[in-house]
């Protein structure tokens, strides 16, 4: 229980762009889209920070199926294959947001959502290791 009330809050602050980081990071290699189960093609990637190092990479990938379909992940960087607690969100602005979290080594996610066309999305996801969160929030990108 404890947990997922840390998990809603880390959230939350990654959403609202209110996340706290502090450590060192290094980059690993990543694959492509397909293995990560995002249908479309990349379109952004937003790097994680932490005290002025990148931890980890939110990918975002569209698709014009569904009436415009978007999904993103998080890779791991600096802690690639090393499990830790890692999140990614997603939403069209003002709904209610898709979210994938837990203990992870290489990647969290994909999340989706469906019929984006005209509107703007909400993107958010972070990892904590330590005690210490990496994230970043971008609220009404990639509006169309």
């Amino acid at each position: 229980m404890r947990r997922t009330v840390a998990t809603a809050a880390a959230l939350t602050l990654s959403f609202t762009g209110l996340g706290v980081a502090t450590a060192p990071g290094a980059f690993a290699a990543t694959a492509g889209a397909s293995e990560y189960g995002c249908p479309g093609s990349l379109i952004d990637t937003y790097n994680t920070p932490a005290s002025g190092e990148v931890w980890g990479q939110l990918r975002l990938y569209y698709s014009s199926a569904n009436g415009g379909t978007n999904c993103a992940v998080l890779l791991a960087k600096k802690y690639y294959g090393k499990s830790h607690y890692m999140e990614v969100g997603i939403n069209i602005t003002g709904s209610n947001n898709k979210l994938d979290y837990g203990a992870y080594s290489y990647y969290a996610g994909p999340v989706t959502v469906t019929s984006t066309n005209g509107h703007c999305i909400d993107l958010g996801g972070g990892e904590d290791n330590g005690g210490i969160w990496a994230g970043r929030s971008l609220k009404g990108v990639h509006c169309g």
